[in-house]
């Protein structure tokens, strides 16, 4: 049978969490946006609840404030409310037809920083800066990107941040990538930050990357806010200590409540542990929604979780910790059933990695063909990566592994199942198989075979490879 035939009626769409907002209730509508479990929820309306590309506004906002755990940090080279035009020009020079994707600029000065090459979420120089799909950004460019952020060297999300801030003017020159907006939500005015930084009356909050236009400079930061400052983090005391020997827990809320995120951080103020906001390697303990039947919303921390061997909890775990004042063992909030009928994922997950055995990918290489949402694919790429497999980024280069002899029978060439927008039943199942077929003349070059994207994510919620579909 077709997996086409096959997958149509149960795939899951793409999921995502985005870089979380500081303020709960808005948190919560992206999630219940990107982390809907219907299954004919549009991809292209789950993406612009992630990014802002419904509104102009695309910096962190009054209800809308992006976490910058994962900004680099950095002693920025400029100060923005002093800078003048003057300045801003003083002593540049151009880089030879090499233009910020951001910016439009090809301007270097001591404000703009050097112009950067990112390729593969990596910095490249030299050679690898000019291949085409290197992208140019000045480092303060990247720095104010809102969306973008960095997990020890590795950029992440800025494809996908170049991608929507094409799509914004700049409200001072006119030019499009104006990426950094306004924080107050209802502000439709959007900037390059070089262009923001010569208007005096912009206000700005360096430690946070925040931006106010002149219209709203009256406005307060939260960091401005009584009672804003973060509690100092304590270690944990011996009645905190984890069974597994924790120092310090990481905890990740997955879908939660605005009440559920303020108990969580509630709750890290008592334990000394940290609450963060976005999934990274060291989280320890993911909180997770639950639905009446106790199932747990798929999502890419979740996923992350099971690679990862982390324990996802719900939030009854957390309760029963305030009230015993202590560290409650985690296995009996252990969840277990996912939105889409998977079992026991991440104790499968957990156990494969206290036994220390061969990553879930371990051994496949990937290649994506066809369109997909470019955070979607980004999103997928990482998942592959955290699972031990390997992303092949052109044709070419999967050709080239083929032509070895070693890599092919272990090559998956992967296509989207995801409807597009708009598209009525009979046009979705004719583009599902103008992908499959897409998919298909590639598999045959290189000798593979073909998955849908929804593969990989069933693979990891079972944490077990799943049958593959010819």
């Amino acid at each position: 049978m077709n997996q086409v035939a096959q997958s149509l009626p149960d795939s899951p769409p793409s999921f995502g969490d985005t870089k979380c907002s500081d303020n709960d209730s808005s948190d919560r509508h992206r999630e219940q946006i990107s982390e809907s479990s219907l299954v004919r929820k549009s991809i292209s309306e789950i993406d612009d609840s992630r990014t802002g590309l419904k509104r102009h506004d695309s910096s962190a906002t009054e209800n809308d404030g992006h976490l910058r755990d994962h900004k680099r940090q950095k002693n920025l080279n400029f100060e923005p409310v002093s800078t003048t035009n003057s300045e801003l020009e003083h002593g540049f020079r151009t880089s030879s037809n090499t233009i910020c994707a951001f910016c439009q600029s090809s301007t270097i000065s001591e404000v703009t920083g050097p112009m950067l090459h990112y390729s593969h979420e990596k910095l490249v120089v030299g050679d690898e800066a000019a291949v085409s799909n290197a992208i140019p950004v000045h480092r303060i460019c990247i720095d104010w990107a809102p969306q973008v952020y960095f997990v020890g060297e590795a950029v992440k999300k800025l494809k996908a941040e170049v991608a929507r801030g094409a799509k914004l003017k700049c409200s001072k020159c006119g030019l499009k990538g104006a990426a950094l907006g306004c924080f107050v939500k209802s502000c439709r005015r959007s900037y390059h930050v070089t262009c923001a930084i010569g208007i005096s009356k912009c206000r700005w909050d360096r430690e946070n990357f925040l931006l106010l236009c002149p219209a709203h400079c009256s406005v307060k930061f939260p960091s401005e806010k009584p009672n804003s400052e973060n509690p100092k983090i304590r270690p944990l005391s011996n009645s905190w200590v984890a069974s597994n020997g924790a120092k310090e827990w990481i905890l990740c809320p997955s879908g939660l409540s605005s009440e559920e995120k303020l108990l969580l951080i509630k709750f890290a103020k008592m334990n000394g542990g940290t609450v963060s906001k976005i999934w990274r390697p060291d989280v320890t303990h993911v909180i997770a929604a639950v639905d009446e039947d106790g199932a747990y919303v798929r999502t890419l921390k979740t996923c992350m979780a099971i690679l990862a061997g982390r324990w996802i909890l719900k939030i009854d775990w957390v309760k029963a910790c305030m009230e015993a004042m202590h560290h409650v063992d985690e296995e009996p909030y252990e969840v277990s059933l996912d939105n889409y009928g998977c079992h026991d994922g991440p104790k499968t997950g957990r156990l494969r990695a206290l036994n220390k055995d061969p990553k879930l990918f371990n051994g496949l290489s990937f290649y994506f063909a066809g369109d997909f949402v470019l955070d979607r694919q980004e999103d997928l790429e990482d998942l592959i990566i955290a699972a031990g497999g390997t992303v092949f980024d052109s044709t070419e280069e999967a050709l080239e592994q083929s032509s070895l002899g070693q890599a092919a029978s272990r090559m998956l060439v992967v296509y989207n199942l995801d409807p597009q927008e708009g598209c009525k039943l009979g046009e979705e199942v004719s583009i599902l198989w103008q992908r499959s077929n897409e998919a298909q003349d590639i598999a045959a070059t290189i000798g593979s075979q073909i998955i849908g994207h929804t593969w990989l994510l069933e693979s990891i919620a079972r944490c077990e490879l799943q049958p593959l579909v010819c």
